[in-house]
């Protein structure tokens, strides 16, 4: 296997459907491995020690919110995307019905073992600065940007284009919508004729169908843009925003976000511009963290 084909073999993981639901199980799980490779782990984790609380924490804090968490499933199912190895998993599945996956109990009670197989770390090993091009593919495929910057500074890979994939076009014709004001708190530095921190926002993200058209877009301060796409906040199909119950912190954070709980925000002026019903739900239900 070369890098290409290893990278390919990347692109082309099996995620979980059901509609419109995220499922970044695989996409997560591979970074924080990718992560530990570049500080010199070896190739095979322990499912019960070195995978399923990271990963756990991991789905809880940038997947979308569930009632449960299921690390296991994407330990187990990676071994059918033609570079993920597992070891003593002979006995953990059942005869009678091999489709279903094997709890984290049982994971744990064989002592399974699992990472990338021996011809892939060995490229890895051989390749270094392939875990930095890995992620940095793994990021823009499956997590919009500024979830992607929250996941580089908590992995620490060194990415030089990150950003690149962002649209000039679509930013201009948000900003403009929205009369370069934050829609949250109305922030509008300018200096000169040039806006500061403000940015065109993906209601529903891009990487997940998400067109860059106006109706898709939120015109947000990068404070506001980073927590609504971490879900910190979100808006209800009536314009209204919606802060999580999680926000906390000093009288700064009541001031700029529990001030506006419940208020409408900053509407554009044509109404054709704006949000579609349909943008708004999928961001309720698959970032918004109530």
């Amino acid at each position: 296997m070369d890098i290409k084909q290893l990278q390919q073999k990347i692109t082309n993981i099996t995620i979980w459907k059901k509609g419109d639901q995220r499922a970044p199980h695989k996409p997560l799980l591979l970074l924080y491995v990718l992560a530990q490779y570049k500080q010199g782990h070896d190739r095979l984790f322990d499912y019960e020690k070195e995978i399923e609380k990271p990963l756990h924490d991991l789905l809880a804090r940038f997947g979308p919110q569930r009632k449960h968490y299921y690390p296991n499933m994407p330990f187990w199912r990676l071994k059918n995307d033609g570079f993920w190895q597992l070891i003593n998993f002979e006995n953990c599945t059942n005869p009678i019905s091999t489709s279903k996956e094997p709890t984290s109990k049982t994971l744990a009670s064989h002592q399974v073992l699992g990472g990338f197989d021996e011809q892939t770390y060995r490229l890895i090993k051989t390749n270094p600065s392939i875990i930095d091009q890995l992620a940095e593919q793994i990021l823009s495929q499956h997590f919009t940007e500024s979830v992607q910057e929250n996941l580089l500074n908590r992995f620490g890979f060194n990415l030089i284009e990150a950003n690149k994939y962002r649209d000039p076009k679509f930013r201009q014709i948000v900003l403009r919508a929205y009369n370069y004001r934050c829609a949250i708190c109305g922030y509008d530095l300018r200096h000169d004729s040039v806006s500061i921190g403000l940015e065109a926002a993906h209601v529903k993200w891009k990487q997940h169908g998400g067109p860059c058209i106006v109706n898709n877009g939120l015109a947000l301060c990068s404070l506001h843009h980073s927590a609504f796409d971490m879900g910190a906040i979100g808006i209800d199909c009536n314009l209204k925003i919606k802060v999580s119950s999680g926000v906390n912190g000093n009288h700064i954070v009541e001031k700029l976000f529990w001030d506006f709980d419940g208020k409408n925000i900053l509407l554009p002026r044509m109404k054709s511009d704006y949000l579609h019903d349909r943008f708004i739900e999928w961001h309720v239900n698959e970032v918004f963290r109530d």
